[in-house]
């Protein structure tokens, strides 16, 4: 990346030389407005630093030379300047001047630069799926070239139908529309639709593009759902600029979300056996209890306690107590249903939370667990558990509290008649 000085004085060409080249740009001079000039027609430069008074001309004329061309038109253009007059820095910023430093201000345009290269340097090496929907196959050619060129992968569709099917089976980071489409479904349907969407996916950032300059169409699409909007003919750097800030800003959206899911799962699970912890258990016992009442299905609850636990972390160490309760937790995940909660519920105790299951059937998963859990050896060790086994009363509305209390006495009378056993409630 390269830019251009423009300074009728080499001791703060020299000056800005340091601070633009730190921030990452190669530099070349240009001691006059009509050197730099003719330097920029023959060549490409990404940033341009001119001083508000040149030897040959104003910097405010040189600034509105360069807005003029087409080739120059949309470089970053910075002014230095050591005048604090507001009519001359309002008439800078009038012809296109990007922004105005003091020129001791040097600290400030090393960070203006920094920002430019960045921004430039992800524009070049954007990454991201994009779903494409434009019917000219003439703009549709050079826009997904263009895309892809800067590291984006592209899906083109031809019609909003199409798109709307494949949105629904892949997933993407940014949707790019034009407005009027092939088929039954315009652009703006389309957004609507995504919208409606009841998954993560009505959330992808939506582009929209047109020709029309109705700004109540461009109200009424953004009112839909469309994040933005860009009119077309587009110029390349606007519309790679629109995206490259759509796509980053959804990466944080997702890193933030990753980040929250990650700390819900920390705060509902035991971090030793990976099962829910009992926080979880005891905010979605309720509820699951309430739905069978309502709904008048029946739920049972196991309770499991290894045997002479406390023998074994006194006798092998914690380290062994620890894989004897993974493998544990191991046995009683895989034999269960997705819709079952196995929670630890502290120390040695686990909780099963049947749904859709009475008590016959949950004294018979039990017993199968119970001789799992006998010919399981974890570390080599011999271990049992005792079991007790509570249903909850469809004639009464039946508390957690109240369940836990019944399987907690059929767990104590299993242990009373020689453990490893399975006791149904009385």
């Amino acid at each position: 990346m390269r830019a251009l000085i423009v300074d009728s004085y080499v001791s703060y060409r020299t000056i800005l030389t340091s601070v633009i080249s730190d921030a990452g740009l190669d530099v070349e001079h240009a001691e006059t407005g009509e050197k730099a000039l003719d330097l920029l027609k023959n060549n490409r430069f990404d940033l341009v630093c001119v001083s508000m008074f040149l030897s040959d001309m104003d910097g405010v004329i040189f600034s509105s030379r360069i807005r003029a061309e087409p080739s120059t038109k949309h470089i970053p253009l910075i002014m230095v300047t050591s005048s604090d007059d507001r009519r001359e820095l309002d008439k800078a910023i009038a012809v296109g001047v990007t922004e105005i430093f003091a020129k001791k201000n040097l600290k400030g345009i090393g960070k203006y630069v920094a920002n430019v290269v960045m921004q430039q340097g992800e524009a070049k090496t954007m990454s991201g799926k994009v779903l494409y929907v434009e019917d000219s196959k003439t703009v549709a050619a050079m826009t997904k070239e263009l895309l892809e060129s800067h590291g984006l992968e592209v899906d083109h569709f031809v019609t909003a139908e199409e798109a709307y099917a494949a949105f629904q089976v892949t997933d993407y980071d940014i949707v790019l529309t034009d407005v009027v489409l092939e088929g039954q479904m315009s652009g703006s349907a389309l957004v609507r639709a995504l919208r409606s969407l009841e998954s993560s996916k009505a959330r992808v950032p939506i582009l929209v593009m047109s020709g029309y300059k109705d700004d109540t169409r461009k109200i009424e699409l953004l009112r839909s759902g469309a994040n933005d909007y860009v009119s077309k003919p587009t110029l390349d750097e606007e519309l790679l600029a629109r995206l490259n800030n759509h796509l980053t800003s959804k990466r944080m959206l997702d890193r933030i979300e990753a980040q929250q899911a990650r700390l819900h799962e920390l705060a509902m699970k035991d971090q030793l056996t990976g099962l829910y912890n009992r926080h979880y258990l005891m905010e979605i016992a309720p509820a699951k209890l309430s739905e069978a009442f309502r709904h008048k299905f029946t739920c049972s609850l196991i309770l499991v306690d290894a045997d002479k636990f406390k023998l074994i972390n006194d006798t092998h160490g914690h380290a062994v107590g620890d894989i004897v309760l993974q493998e544990l937790a191991k046995v009683m995940q895989d034999s269960c249903r997705n819709e079952d909660i196995v929670a630890r519920f502290g120390g040695e105790e686990f909780v099963i939370l049947l749904s859709h299951c009475d008590a016959k059937n949950a004294v018979e998963k039990a017993e199968r667990l119970r001789q799992a859990i006998e010919n399981l050896r974890p570390a080599g060790l011999k271990i049992t558990a005792s079991f007790g086994v509570a249903e909850i009363s469809l004639a009464k509305r039946c508390e957690f509290g109240e369940l836990f209390k019944a399987a907690d006495a059929a767990v104590y009378e299993a242990k009373d008649a020689g453990r490893n056993k399975v006791v149904r409630e009385k």
